[in-house]
């Protein structure tokens, strides 16, 4: 019997393919044929994300049977018996899924607590969303990876980062993972980006946005279009992130960030840093932008521009292998990169926020989990984190009473973290799958 209910699903799965397949979108078709082989994870998110899948599989149907017989009217020919195959198929398709929701399928499936159905779904479905706009409407130098090299192959991508996404959000509901698991996906990203780089370099152009060189420096994200006068790609996306995660930008997306993590990780307890880091990080970012504007001014050369940024970002690199793995403090991030403190500061037109309840003990444990010195004795006192935390939720797990919290307006905290986790990580998703120099 179980046999037999999950048959439909993985045929109606099989149709769905060979409808694209005939239609010659091969990679479409392969793509649809991933999912049935998703079962064998036996994770109850999974088995809805193949319902949902079903789902938009019969409203193909039914769109292509509209289509056909409209087709067919306009020709005079038949169309009643197209019709009745095409809508039976479609309701097949549809009871595919609603089969899925059999107590027999269900007791195969693992259910692991709260949240972790809805939040990896939707993490799944708003990543493939994103991706397939961008698939769709941005042309390049924009495009998925895959698309790049094989036209219509960037289906196989979005899918299977839509899965990635989902996976990765389930992995980061539980607080005492989430550490671990952001290092790794941040880490990931950074290699993914820096590889793309190096392989460009060396003559896969492809690889590379443009086809042309961009320094990989943060800073450079406000000083090349300064400079430039124009392209203010990267400024728009970094500043549109900002407003829907905030300063989480430094903690998940920063293909550089994740460098400055593992020096400060070298150093078990981070210590506090002097006040006057708050004064050098303002003056470091009026430094950049007033450079690039003389640079500009005075006509300075491309190449010396970019000579100086080099350095400006050797330095940091400098900074992250010398000061922050003394410090066990992201000093590169928090007190040396411009795009830190504008992180930060445009942070405060998200809605989210991580707040301290009234349940802290006052303990100090959190402290030594936060390397953007954001967790002072001074900022538990005030039940608020510091000006440079970046809502990584690295804290979370180590307050007993579980009083730190991510906040927005009077919501229930644990949706909001819900909310949070979906964005970041549907983010993260569709940054490895585009974003690149």
């Amino acid at each position: 019997m179980k046999i037999l209910r999950f048959t439909m699903p993985i045929f109606s799965c099989i149709l769905i393919a060979a409808h694209f397949s005939r239609i010659s979108n091969d990679w479409l078709a392969i793509s649809c044929l991933i999912f049935p082989f998703l079962l064998f994870s036996k994770k109850e998110w999974v088995l809805r994300l193949f319902q949902v899948f079903l789902i938009i599989g019969g409203i193909i149907w039914l769109e292509r049977m509209i289509n056909l017989v409209h087709f067919r009217k306009q020709s005079q020919l038949p169309s009643l018996r197209l019709a009745i195959i095409l809508t039976i198929v479609a309701l097949f398709t549809f009871i595919s899924a609603f089969v899925l929701n059999s107590p027999l399928i269900k007791k195969i499936f693992k259910n692991n607590g709260p949240g972790t159905i809805i939040v990896p779904v939707t993490t799944s479905l708003l990543t493939a969303l994103v991706l397939s706009i961008v698939l769709l409407k941005v042309k390049q130098p924009v495009m998925i990876l895959l698309e790049r090299f094989h036209p219509g192959a960037g289906w196989v991508e979005v899918i299977l980062l839509s899965i990635y996404a989902g996976w990765i959000a389930e992995k980061i509901l539980t607080p005492s993972r989430t550490p671990l698991i952001r290092k790794r996906i941040w880490l990931l990203f950074s290699i993914v980006f820096f590889s793309q780089l190096l392989l460009g370099l060396v003559g896969i152009e492809k690889l590379l946005m443009t086809g042309k060189l961009h320094l990989p420096v943060p800073a450079m994200i406000i000083a090349g279009p300064l400079f430039r006068g124009s392209e203010f790609f990267m400024l728009i996306l970094f500043l549109s992130t900002i407003i829907l995660i905030g300063p989480a930008w430094c903690s998940y997306l920063c293909y550089i960030g994740a460098w400055d993590n593992l020096g400060a990780s070298i150093h078990k307890i981070p210590e506090v840093m002097p006040k006057w880091r708050k004064w050098a990080r303002l003056g470091i970012l009026g430094l950049v932008v007033i450079a690039t504007l003389c640079f500009r001014f005075i006509g300075t050369s491309g190449l010396t521009a970019t000579i100086a940024g080099g350095i400006f970002g050797i330095i940091g690199v400098g900074i992250m292998g010398l000061i922050s793995t003394r410090k066990g403090v992201m000093v590169h991030c928090t007190t040396y990169c411009p795009m830190g403190l504008l992180a930060n500061l445009f942070g405060k037109l998200s809605p989210f926020r991580m707040r301290i309840s009234k349940e802290c003990t006052e303990c100090g444990s959190c402290r030594f989990a936060c390397r953007y010195d954001a967790l002072t004795i001074a900022d538990i006192k005030k039940r608020k984190p510091g000006f440079t935390c970046t809502l990584c939720g690295d804290c979370l797990h180590r307050c007993k009473e579980n009083a730190i919290k991510y906040h927005f307006l009077n919501f229930d905290p644990v949706r909001v973290r819900y909310v949070f986790i979906i964005m970041v990580v549907s983010l993260h998703a569709v940054f490895l799958g585009v974003a690149r120099l």
